[in-house]
């Protein structure tokens, strides 16, 4: 099974773009943030802190529009499907008490 089915239900690529574009946006705003405090130079960095706010929301919003969050939520009520598979347990797969075990002496 691949990575990106058990971490998501959606293995569109658009979403993992739509994320990568929002996480761009968040580092050239704090990179912009970082440059404006040892610079100093505010046009610069408000041009690049717009930047980066304006691709985090386009990011957020894009990826908000494929994924659709609030039809796919977990109902705290419904358990988790397992991936276990529950058999019975035979005898010769039991957990023996250290008492009853035997002890080998090489």
């Amino acid at each position: 099974m691949k990575v990106t089915k058990k971490i998501s239900q959606d293995a569109n690529p658009a979403v993992l773009g739509t994320s990568l574009v929002a996480g761009l946006g968040v580092v050239l705003a704090v990179t912009a943030l970082a440059v404006g405090v040892i610079q100093g130079d505010t046009q610069a960095t408000g041009l690049l802190l717009a930047a980066g706010l304006l691709l985090f929301i386009l990011g957020v919003v894009g990826w908000f529009g494929l994924v659709q969050p609030h039809k796919h939520f977990d109902d705290i009520n419904v358990p988790a499907p397992d991936e276990h598979h529950h058999e019975a347990h035979h005898d010769e797969h039991a957990i023996e008490p250290a008492a009853r075990a035997e002890a080998v002496q090489h």
